[in-house]
């Protein structure tokens, strides 16, 4: 369920806009963001058509100061363009489990292998795990 973060007109978003999410480790639940706005707060997310992002300075600013930052997450869409295919059936995996660790990666990486990994047409966030499809 996503919570608004309030009823104000300028935090109504924007479904046919992409979003970026990342975790906020503060509030232990993902912050959505668009427009540059964080817009509204969940647990559980799905999101389509999905690239992982990591911006390089963020990254090496995490490296030499040794505290965290916001530099890393998941942009795509809440709702799915074509709602007859935007689909998750959790019995129909397998699904893979992705994670990002400055301090080990540049990128996003399958969980098990440490594939880099840049896209998925679904991303499911949930409160302990990123699965894509």
């Amino acid at each position: 369920m996503i919570k608004l973060k309030q009823h104000d007109p300028r935090y109504k978003i924007n479904t046919a806009k992409k979003v970026f999410v990342y975790k906020n480790l503060h509030k232990d639940c993902w912050s959505i963001k668009q427009g540059g706005l964080v817009k509204a707060h969940a647990h559980d997310i799905l999101l389509y058509e999905t690239s992982f992002k990591v911006n390089r300075a963020g990254r090496e600013k995490v490296i030499k100061e040794k505290r965290k930052n916001v530099h890393a997450g998941v942009v795509g869409y809440l709702d799915h363009p074509s709602p007859e295919y935007a689909t998750w059936d959790d019995d129909c995996g397998p699904y893979t489990e992705v994670t990002y660790n400055p301090y080990k990666y540049k990128s996003f990486v399958e969980k098990a292998t440490e594939k880099p990994r840049w896209f998925s047409p679904f991303v499911k966030l949930t409160h302990k795990q990123v699965l894509v499809a």
